[in-house]
């Protein structure tokens, strides 16, 4: 069977272009936001009048209706410039599949310019991995709604696939970010008379490093390009989300070690990017969790642990 891991000449002219204006306005910036604490709103409306945002949205609503593996190069490239999950993209499409008109015509337009952030809020003290187990409640009193409800729950978890493997995308490029500046620090950085790239146990950590993280690469884009094929990809995307942040974040780890102490500070973006991959292995199903989906799928649902 013939095999083809290239991207469209379409695709790859897209990921040059990301690249290019991710190494321009989000690399040098994206520190100083991280270490402030504050959302980068600037960052943020360069990406929309850029057309990299509601990527995914349909046309008449400001999207460019791109297809799954497109998503991901722009989560890839803009991940290895430091830039956070795209979750408000992900949760864009719940409204533009579920929502009523009046308000995809008020939001989406806004959300592809940057002018507006959609968030999610889908766990509880008492629930954490068990989501569906959230007693909060909306309730129509009028006009409005007293929340003390689901939140279109069943609605969140039509899109856990799809955001799972773009989580996954997204730990790759901040990983290969940091291995792309380690290769460099380990070339100039010198120790005993010479750079520390000469050291075998410097060269092992970026090999394996390097090695590891084109597989989980591949898995990704593979599992993306299935869900474009219109593929269930329930299996795979739990297998990209519990594998990829777990291998990016020792990988980054292992880049912090071969920099030695400077690797903590701010100097660098190495402790943001441990911080960050760290909250993936977390939100949207934990590591555990997903294992348990990708058992599920391959012994079936009576062999689930809580049943």
């Amino acid at each position: 069977m013939p095999l083809n891991f290239d991207f469209s000449e379409e695709q790859e002219l897209f990921r040059r272009t990301v690249r290019e204006f991710a190494k321009k306005e989000i690399a040098p910036k994206i520190g100083e936001y991280a270490h402030k604490g504050e959302f980068p709103w600037e960052l943020y409306r360069k990406m929309g009048k850029a057309g990299l945002l509601g990527l995914r949205f349909p046309k008449e609503y400001g999207g460019q209706e791109a297809d799954a593996v497109t998503m991901g190069i722009l989560v890839e490239e803009v991940a290895r410039a430091g830039w956070q999950i795209p979750l408000g993209d992900i949760m864009g499409e719940i409204l533009a599949l579920h929502g009523p008109e009046h308000l995809k015509g008020e939001w989406l337009p806004a959300m592809t310019k940057g002018e507006r952030l959609l968030g999610i809020a889908n766990t509880e003290p008492s629930t954490g991995s068990d989501a569906a187990a959230i007693t909060t409640r909306a309730i129509r009193r009028g006009g409005n709604y007293i929340l003390n409800g689901e939140n279109g729950f069943h609605y969140v978890m039509e899109t856990f696939d799809l955001m799972r493997a773009l989580i996954a995308i997204w730990c790759v490029g901040m990983a290969e970010g940091a291995l792309d500046e380690n290769i460099e620090y380990v070339k100039q950085r010198t120790a005993f008379g010479r750079p520390i790239a000469k050291y075998e146990s410097v060269q092992s950590r970026i090999v394996e490093g390097c090695t590891t993280l084109e597989a989980a690469r591949l898995l990704c884009y593979r599992t993306l390009w299935l869900k474009d094929k219109g593929e269930k990809i329930t299996k795979h995307s739990a297998m990209t989300k519990w594998y990829a942040p777990q291998l990016c974040f020792g990988i980054v780890n292992d880049c912090l070690q071969n920099r030695g102490a400077i690797g903590f500070t701010t100097e660098c973006l190495d402790e943001y990017r441990l911080r960050e991959i760290r909250g993936a292995m977390i939100g949207d199903g934990t590591t555990d969790i997903n294992k348990i989906v990708v058992a599920r799928e391959l012994l079936g649902r009576e062999f689930l642990p809580y049943r």
